[in-house]
């Protein structure tokens, strides 16, 4: 079964809190602390590529969401838009991991694949 929209926030909220830099003084800032249809519908602060908005969720192709692309690597090139969190640490660093409200350690890898699996089952509110 796919991960939640509330197990989502709490991933991207843990990998924030982890990261060097707050992304509250970011020009996207905590986008994904809205609710499951802002994120679905709308687009990432700020943030522009090729000219244009980026949706939050890609709704052609769910898997290409700019959320997901950018935990994993660098995302669009004009502008470039550099591996988030901005200076790390990154989800794909070796031993990176998080620990959950619930005590739960889930590592970067499996962050990924949960997110992917999330979005390849429709990004589903409710897993």
């Amino acid at each position: 079964m796919a991960i939640t929209f509330v197990r989502l926030q709490e991933y991207l909220d843990k990998i924030a809190a982890k990261g060097n830099l707050d992304p509250a003084d970011s020009g996207h800032g905590v986008f994904w602390e809205g609710t499951y249809q802002a994120f679905l519908s709308g687009v990432v602060p700020n943030k522009h590529c090729g000219g244009h908005a980026v949706p939050i969720v890609d709704p052609n192709n769910k898997v290409n969401s700019a959320f997901y692309q950018i935990l994993k690597a660098g995302w669009c090139t004009s502008p470039a838009m550099p591996q988030m969190p901005r200076t790390g640490p990154f989800v794909t660093d070796a031993g990176y991991s998080i620990t959950l409200s619930d005590n739960t350690v889930v590592t970067g890898a499996q962050i990924l694949q949960d997110i992917e699996d999330w979005l390849k089952a429709g990004a589903p509110e409710h897993g």
